[in-house]
């Protein structure tokens, strides 16, 4: 009987939704490294030390829009990029409302002719999943954005530099306790 009045009231309030003409919420558009020619590696692979992508979306009529650009990679490092849109006319104007870097929300400003943002130090971890999420409207005959966005691994010594780096702490701790002597007096 419980479940009966659940499905009711959701089909109640779904009609009056319809009926009062309530426009429904964008829908998200999920991109993965590789979905052509919205988001693709343009140098390196994920193994590289250095890994830049580029990624974008357009649109040719008047909506909003929801997208979603989700990577991983396979090692620790730092993140940057950028983001911006140009405006042609009133009629074609693409508007970043809300930017969020992994969970982190930016402001992308806006000018006259367009919008731009620039982002860097963003932790990168092994294996952890990374979002970009682009969210905002366009006019009555769309737009378009793109954005660029490059990783740079984080440097590790190998086990032969932390030996040497050691062995040169322990040489320099060893001279300066030699040449520590006491004062002699006459």
């Amino acid at each position: 009987m419980k479940s009966m009045f659940t499905r009711g009231m959701m089909l109640g309030a779904a009609s009056l939704a319809l009926a009062i003409g309530v426009a429904p919420a964008a829908n998200a558009t999920v991109f993965h490294v590789g979905d052509m020619p919205n988001f693709y590696i343009t140098s390196g692979t994920p193994f590289s030390p250095s890994i830049t992508a580029n990624f974008g979306n357009g649109f040719t009529t008047k909506t909003t829009f929801d997208d979603s650009y989700e990577f991983t990679i396979p090692q620790n490092g730092t993140g940057s990029g950028s983001i911006s849109t140009s405006f042609s006319s009133a009629s074609n104007k693409l508007v970043i409302t809300d930017l969020l870097i992994n969970g982190v929300h930016y402001v992308v400003p806006s000018n006259g002719s367009g919008q731009y943002l620039a982002v860097s130090g963003i932790t990168i971890l092994d294996g952890v999943l990374n979002t970009i999420e682009v969210i905002g409207k366009t006019s009555k005959r769309g737009g378009t954005y793109s954005g660029t966005m490059t990783f740079t691994a984080a440097v590790v010594p190998e086990t032969a530099t932390w030996a040497m780096m050691l062995s040169g702490f322990g040489l320099i701790g060893a001279v300066l306790r030699r040449r520590k002597t006491s004062p002699t007096f006459a």
